[in-house]
């Protein structure tokens, strides 16, 4: 048995995608998942390590927000050996760094605690692309090394423009370290392909791999939401943020409020509660509030469609676990999501705009009667494509590469 060490900013916050889920699954192909947080342990210690002391980690608050002031947003950490010290970073077989940029390692630190063993790196989303940004949106900057930013406000905000020079660190420090990157979409991969990596490094798509359902037939788990059988059930996460498109997903429902106030319509917002507010008083409205992965499940099930017209996505995993339960996901065009989703077959697509996508989801929902009977074609489809047993054997077989590719360099060395 093997032991990989996954690295990432949190544990349990983005555990669906930094491995932590699929733990159980890796077992079956030998290799054993271990965990370094950078914040406190909230899983085992069994299999999760916190971050120790280092040079720079009382400071590293403060070495933030100079980051954002000088714009060099990953040179001033020292905090390598808060990794390097661990127990479980000494027994690793192979490294597989996730969220490793959110403002506690350098550059620098990436190569001190990568430099000895092989690297395995998923590119969660676009940041390792550009100078600054997580997601550029329309600027197409990075295609030719940010040479000067017209978006400094863009997260990382930063007040000075550094953006080029790290792009350049950034690309060498990647070159060095050889590691196989690790998409999770076409989508990513053809930004990478247009970027100062294209033909720089080594890259393979792996989708993330999702619970196949809660195993409730949708009847079932309406009666257990208390929810008509009759009525229509629609869902969407309910985040204020110019990424996610919410004025498109409450255009679309006030439209339908004002056209159709009788229709037997059931709305089920996650996150934040409230937002459903002057819709027809004749609508069910289900605001869960921050809710459990493990609750989730179930709310997929009852729902016909799930609304999800992101302005910026790479993977789009909500989407994803809403098709595994039979639901319908409502994209826009501009991201990876239209793909992923088998739009138009399997998912709907629409341009971005208030207008293009109220008119795909209101004719949805008229139509929903008809889009009952592509539920088991839409659950295997999710199965095809993302089954959680297929994510952990393919990226298994990779670690497995990855090891000896890196022995086979070094005894070239």
């Amino acid at each position: 048995m093997r032991t990989v060490l996954n690295i990432s900013k949190h544990d349990a916050t983005g555990r669906r995608f930094n491995n932590l889920d699929a733990r159980p699954g890796f077992l079956a192909h030998d290799w054993d998942a271990k965990f370094a947080c950078w914040t406190p342990r909230t899983e085992s210690e069994e299999y999760v390590q916190q971050a120790g002391s280092s040079l720079t980690r009382n400071m590293t608050p403060l070495l933030s927000k100079l980051g954002r002031r000088t714009g060099n947003l990953n040179g001033y950490y020292r905090n390598a050996s808060a990794i390097t010290d661990l127990d479980f970073y000494r027994a690793a077989d192979l490294l597989h760094f996730h969220i490793v940029h959110e403002e506690f390692l350098s550059v620098r630190d990436w190569v001190e605690i990568a430099a000895d063993k092989p690297l395995v790196w998923t590119w969660h989303d676009p940041y390792m692309l550009s100078g600054h940004c997580i997601y550029s949106l329309d600027c197409n900057g990075f295609e030719s090394g940010c040479i000067r930013c017209p978006n400094l406000n863009y997260h990382f905000p930063i007040k000075r423009d550094r953006s080029a020079r790290n792009l350049e660190e950034k690309l060498a420090v990647v070159k060095k370290l050889d590691p196989m990157v690790i998409v999770a979409s076409e989508y990513m991969r053809e930004l990478v392909a247009r970027s100062v990596y294209e033909n720089q490094i080594r890259i393979r798509v792996v989708p993330f791999g999702v619970e196949m359902g809660s195993g409730l037939s949708q009847a079932d788990a309406k009666r257990a939401l208390g929810i008509p059988e009759g009525n229509i059930v629609v869902g969407f996460r309910a985040v204020y943020s110019e990424y996610k498109g919410m004025s498109l997903i409450l255009a679309a429902l006030r439209r339908l409020s004002a056209r159709y106030p009788g229709l037997p319509l059931t709305v089920i917002a996650f996150q934040e509660t409230g937002c459903c507010r002057g819709l027809s008083s004749r609508y069910q409205i289900i605001d869960t509030g921050s809710i459990k992965d493990a609750e989730i499940a179930k709310y997929y099930s009852a729902m016909d469609y799930f609304f999800m017209p992101s302005k910026a996505e790479a993977f789009g995993l909500m989407a994803i676990e809403a098709m595994a339960a039979g639901a319908t996901p409502i994209v826009t065009v501009g991201t990876a999501l239209p793909a992923l989703v088998g739009a138009p077959i399997y998912g709907l697509c629409s341009e971005h705009s208030d207008d293009a996508y109220a008119d795909v989801v209101e004719t949805a929902v008229l139509r929903a009667e008809r889009n009952a009977e592509g539920r088991a074609a839409r659950q295997q489809f999710a199965r095809d494509h993302y089954s959680m047993d297929v994510f952990c054997k393919e990226l298994s077989g990779i670690y497995d590469e990855e090891v000896e590719y890196s022995h086979s360099v070094r005894r070239t060395t």
